[in-house]
Parts: structure tokens; sequence; C-alpha cells
């Protein structure tokens, strides 16, 4: 467990880790929430956003550019209402 967390610190992906130590990922999740060990939502950089905005413009589902970047699909639309390209019905309070 020491190892796994101390991976996931130093920046392994929960996949990876999984793969790593031949566990589901909701079992390294649930070791990590064991640890209190706070987690980190994977991002889109600055370059990453433009490419999802350009393969969503070219009808590419956010679960497929998720995917192709390493990311899951709230990180692809977290980048998409960024851009303006979808609306953040959350903040919408009309």
């Amino acid at each position: 467990m020491d190892a796994l967390v101390g991976d996931y610190l130093a920046g392994m992906s929960v996949k990876a880790l999984a793969e790593r130590y031949g566990i589901h990922r909701a079992t390294v999740f649930s070791h990590l929430r064991r640890r209190n060990v706070p987690s980190r939502r994977p991002r889109l950089g600055i370059d990453e956003k433009a490419e999802a905005v350009r393969l969503t413009r070219a009808g590419v589902s956010m679960r497929a550019i998720g995917r192709r970047m390493g990311v899951d699909r709230k990180a692809v639309r977290a980048a998409l209402v960024e851009a303006g390209l979808i609306v953040d019905e959350a903040s919408d309070d009309s």
C-alpha cells in the first residue's frame, strides 16, 4: 500500500497503478481514500484544450477525446465549457 500511495503521489495514473499492482481501478481509489490521499483530477493543458475543441467540432465524442488524451470525459467537458462550446448547466441560474 505504501508503494501504491508513493507512486500515485509521484504522478502515476490510477490506470497505470491498477495495471502495475494487478488490481481494479476502484480498488486503487479505495486504498487512496483509506490513506486520506487527496485525489487529483487530470486536466487538459492549453494545447490539449485546443485539440479537444477541434475534435469536438469534427464530431468526436467527449468520451473518445478523453480516451485519446488519457483523461476522463469530465475533464474534456470542463475544457469545452471553458471554451464556450457547451453551457455549464450547473452555473445556469435562469
